[in-house]
């Protein structure tokens, strides 16, 4: 599988390959394939990252308030990127670059209703909460309303600050194909081998309900 791998804000796409090293290694063994998109707004690192790791650093979309009509713009970026290096099969989030892959997926099926999805399953981890297409307003999750049909795989933290979003989003999903996974961390890919393991078990899991259909 070809995954598309979104950072997450005040990053970019070389800090997300490390971030994702130990998942990596063990999903290439598999034959699984990442590519990284860097965003479309340059952007200052963020605070944690600062003097370890070099620049340029992006956003996907603005941060800080709401995003408006650059939410479109980051929309029409990754679509670009995927009609140039893709298809891709799966798509890979952290935080902002989670919040980006749900909200595109969800405006894709509103429409474009009759074309298939962009991606066959998606991995969430810490994700921020998704934006509506106008870029004013979160999209909240509704009773027996899942917009996200797809295969995905929610990896969250439950010390993480956007812990409650993350969950926001999982409910987003549809339940039968949504798998959740609490590393029980903060706002980070955890890189210890029994949360290496599991999330991987949970991504695997969550390709192979893609292969079945």
């Amino acid at each position: 599988m070809r995954f598309l791998c979104l950072h997450g804000g005040g990053t970019n796409g070389e800090i997300f390959e490390i971030q994702i090293g130990g998942l990596r290694q063990i999903l290439e063994k598999s034959g699984h394939r990442f590519t990284f998109l860097n965003g479309k707004m340059g952007a200052k690192v963020e605070e944690e990252l600062e003097g370890i790791v070099d620049g340029p650093f992006y956003n996907h979309y603005s941060r800080g308030t709401s995003p408006g009509s650059s939410i479109l713009e980051a929309f029409d970026h990754t679509k670009s990127f995927i009609a140039k290096e893709g298809p891709f099969d799966v798509v890979m989030g952290f935080s902002q670059g989670a919040a980006l892959a749900a909200s595109l997926l969800i405006h894709q099926s509103k429409t474009s209703p009759a074309e298939p999805p962009l991606f066959r399953a998606a991995v969430f981890i810490c994700a921020a909460a998704p934006w509506e297409s106008s870029g004013l307003e979160h999209i909240m999750p509704q009773p027996d309303t899942y917009p996200i049909t797809i295969p995905t795989a929610n990896i969250v933290g439950k010390v993480d600050a956007l812990f409650p979003e993350s969950v926001r989003l999982f409910e987003l999903c549809e339940p039968a194909k949504a798998a959740f996974y609490d590393h029980g961390s903060k706002h980070m890919v955890p890189f210890d081998m029994k949360n290496t393991e599991e999330m991987c078990r949970i991504i695997e899991e969550t390709v192979a309900k893609a292969i079945r259909g």
